[in-house]
């Protein structure tokens, strides 16, 4: 099987969104070390896990590079998708009740946790039993989910949205002009990335639009790292 020209994109820019986004989680993660502040291992963690719906695609295009062009098996696509995501959404809604909402910090979590335990279980049992219940595998490195998975990552979408705009716009307030700054590039991620998000599961690309749709992706990863680790040469021309 010889890859088409849109998957072989589709392969290569999974796989730099999701390594790039794993190496500014776990940079994000390893600032607690001198802070002390479980709020960067929490957010890191999540930023790691809501790349998961590009692990299957980033999987299986390595995967098919060297098997004559098959990929994973579906089975195996949706598991290593979406899976835990339920947990994912749980370290950021901690994340953010920690800082903003901790009065409604029980309820969020005992609610997500629930809905999202009850996610996980059909989830699994559909992808191992009938995975045509999930989502339809287009190519080795493309899926597209139907309803029962949809409607729960547009939730998840939402939710960091949501929060994150809220998280951002604290910052705002702060008589700190690095931590402003750093609220305004915070905001500017979780919105990149719920874009790119969006555009990604719901519209057929072809290559521009892949190209697009994925640089967008990128480019939150980037302003979410530079969001909560702000680099000097930034601080220095935008502070300075």
């Amino acid at each position: 099987m010889v890859f088409s020209v849109v998957e072989i994109v589709n392969g290569i820019f999974s796989m730099v969104f999701v390594l790039c986004s794993v190496l500014i989680g776990v940079k994000i993660i390893l600032k607690y070390r001198p802070t002390n502040n479980p709020t960067f291992v929490y957010m890191g963690l999540t930023w790691i896990g809501l790349t998961s719906p590009w692990w299957g695609s980033t999987v299986s295009f390595v995967i098919a590079l060297f098997n004559d062009g098959q990929g994973i098996s579906v089975n195996a696509y949706l598991l290593i998708t979406i899976t835990f995501i339920p947990i994912f959404i749980l370290f950021y809604l901690k994340a953010i009740t920690d800082l903003l909402w901790r009065q409604a910090q029980g309820l969020l979590i005992i609610t997500y946790g629930i809905a999202g335990a009850l996610f996980m279980v059909a989830y699994i049992y559909f992808s191992l039993v009938a995975p045509e219940v999930v989502g339809v595998l287009k190519s080795p490195v493309d899926i597209r989910y139907n309803t029962f998975a949809s409607y729960y990552l547009i939730l998840i979408i939402l939710t960091f949205l949501i929060g994150g705009i809220f998280f951002g716009k604290a910052s705002l307030k702060s008589k700190n002009a690095s931590v402003r700054f750093q609220g305004k590039l915070l905001i500017i991620a979780f919105c990149s990335f719920s874009i790119g998000a969006f555009l990604d599961a719901s519209i057929k690309l072809d290559v521009i639009g892949l190209l697009i749709t994925r640089s967008i992706l990128i480019s939150s990863a980037l302003e979410f790292y530079t969001g909560f680790i702000l680099p000097s040469f930034l601080q220095k021309r935008f502070l300075e």
